[in-house]
């Protein structure tokens, strides 16, 4: 289940990476960069959602199984809110200039960052120290199926479609964590 949960929980970076394909002049090897910083973004997002989890999550370690899901509700439901972006295309981002992939990046990264919060052994410890290296990995993946497709009003919908079912998976990670 944990590997679902990782799966599910990167894969906006294979949406995100869709518009990479929509200008001609920007080469397979820039997109490459990009996929490379969207997902490092997000073991970073992880990353610090752990540390700061550390400082004080502690402290609700007997409510552990109700904070778990409701960490994955709240990831669970800005999957959904994306999955009405995409089906409009309006998640489609053109980076022109560093400071956009950043931004990006940092903005994908918000549901790395609310499950690294609860990265604790008490709550959902997932791969423990290492999944931040299964988040990059699977990340890196994700986008070279992004940028290694066309993009395409099917792939819009294939995307909305997998998004939902990786919200699912979210949820049904906190509901398991439940029992």
């Amino acid at each position: 289940m944990n590997f679902a949960f990782v799966i599910a929980l990167t894969f906006c970076i294979c949406t995100a990476s869709t518009a990479f394909n929509i200008e001609k002049r920007s080469g397979w090897w820039r997109n490459f960069l990009f996929v490379c910083a969207l997902a490092a973004g997000q073991g970073l997002m992880y990353w610090l959602g752990a540390l700061l989890g550390g400082t004080f999550m502690y402290k609700f370690a007997g409510f552990a199984k109700v904070i778990v899901l409701v960490f994955c509700f709240m990831i669970a439901f800005r999957m959904v809110l994306d999955t009405l972006k995409i089906k409009s295309g309006k998640n489609l981002f053109l980076i022109d200039k560093p400071k956009q992939l950043v931004i990006l990046s940092v903005a994908l990264g918000i549901n790395a960052l609310i499950a690294g919060l609860i990265a604790d052994g008490a709550f959902l410890p997932l791969f423990g120290k290492n999944t931040p290296l299964y988040i990059i990995g699977l990340s890196l993946i994700w986008g070279l199926i992004g940028i290694g497709t066309k993009f395409s009003q099917t792939k819009l919908l294939i995307n909305s479609l997998l998004n939902i079912v990786a919200a699912i998976l979210v949820l049904t990670t906190g509901i398991v964590s439940m029992l």
